[in-house]
């Protein structure tokens, strides 16, 4: 049986004439384990409408054009999307995406923001219940159930990059290289087993993140960062705990806001309220507990960084990080260097170096399980 839905939708308020083109700026695409995303760069005032079959999804789009530019940036295949094509009917532009089955397909628009400059429209395409079994879940699942389970959560990824550095580094790659080498260390102690949060680039919501270590039951949360600030000779590690009373000092009231809006730029349609999100699943767990464990092992692993390099601060800092905002387990955020000063960034896109900060967080690990053997 063919199954197929249009969807009309008017992107911004307005309308074209017909002298005026309606420009398609760029086209970017994101492939995850349960979806891929194609994001398409337009003016505000862009009319479309969606067709989707169990072949191919079609998006038109009135009086349209591409930029010549970006024009080879539509044309991506993964495996879901098997190719892609454009064609003019009349004043409509229709890009053709060939699918290799029938997706679940979301819709949305964002406006512009401080990284993205032009107005967005997200499609999302989900595995449906006939090809979930086809696809790879999102995380790991640990085969090891008599291991300890440490979840690692590689920062940013797919639309939003993170910070970038002056010679184009980006922190979303950095991280994700440092949390697999970390992942990989983990994994060679017959006594735990660390998961990733993604393994590849594209982008998980906070609150999603939270949510996967409840579900894969860790004991541990450590989320992996690079810093920057406007000063290019600021360097060293930094390691932070959640306070919810907010942070302890000025660069980590900076952090806090650039890293808690960090869902608008990775692209979520709604973005929860962290504090509502906690409550809800908050039963009967003690805050202290999970505060002073938590500081516990951010000193460990800042104790290890400062064997490999300069750190920041000298002791753990606090802040109100959302992704921190893990249940009754310790958590810790690692802002593993300055990716704004140019050496410490050439530091971090060194892939020995990145194992260096992977096997120091790995030590401070291992040395807060020891002096807390009741955790392992």
């Amino acid at each position: 049986m063919r199954y197929f839905l249009t969807i009309f939708f008017l992107l911004g308020i307005g309308s074209v004439s017909a002298d005026e083109k309606t420009m398609l700026y760029d086209f970017r695409y994101w492939t995850a384990p349960d979806h891929t995303r194609i994001v398409v760069d337009t003016q505000e005032n862009a009319f479309y409408d969606i067709f989707t079959s169990k072949d191919y999804i079609i998006l038109s789009v009135e009086n349209a054009k591409v930029l010549s530019e970006t024009f080879s940036h539509l044309f991506f295949e993964d495996r879901r999307i098997e190719r892609a094509q454009i064609k003019r009917d009349h004043e409509t532009l229709k890009l053709i995406f060939h699918t290799k089955d029938l997706y679940n397909v979301k819709y949305f628009n964002l406006p512009p923001n401080q990284k993205y400059k032009y107005h967005r429209l997200v499609i999302d395409l989900y595995d449906s219940k006939s090809s979930k079994s086809k696809t790879k879940l999102a995380v790991e699942k640990s085969t090891k159930k008599d291991r300890t389970i440490i979840l690692v959560d590689a920062g940013h990824g797919g639309e939003d990059s993170g910070a970038v550095g002056k010679n184009k580094t980006r922190e979303k790659d950095v991280n994700l290289a440092i949390a697999k080498k970390l992942v990989n260390t983990i994994n060679k102690n017959k006594d735990l087993s660390a998961i990733l949060t993604r393994r590849g680039d594209y982008y998980i919501p906070l609150t999603k993140r939270i949510t996967i270590a409840q579900n894969e039951q860790a004991t541990m949360f450590i989320s992996i960062h690079a810093d920057a600030i406007e000063s290019t000779s600021a360097k060293g590690a930094s390691i932070y705990t959640l306070s919810e009373k907010g942070n302890n000092s000025k660069l980590a009231k900076q952090l806090e806001n650039s890293e808690n809006s960090v869902d608008q730029f990775g692209g979520v349609e709604t973005v929860i309220d962290s504090d509502q999100f906690l409550k809800s699943i908050l039963t009967d767990f003690s805050r202290q507990d999970r505060e002073i464990q938590s500081q516990k092992l951010a000193s460990q692993v800042l104790e290890e960084l400062s064997k490999i390099g300069p750190v920041h601060k000298k002791t753990p800092q606090k802040a109100n990080f959302v992704v921190l905002k893990t249940p009754t387990i310790p958590s810790i955020l690692v802002e593993t260097a300055f990716i704004s000063n140019p050496t410490q960034e050439r530091r971090l896109g060194n892939s020995k170096e990145q194992q260096k900060i992977a096997d120091a967080i790995y030590k401070g690990v291992i040395n807060y399980f020891k002096n807390d053997k009741d955790n392992l």
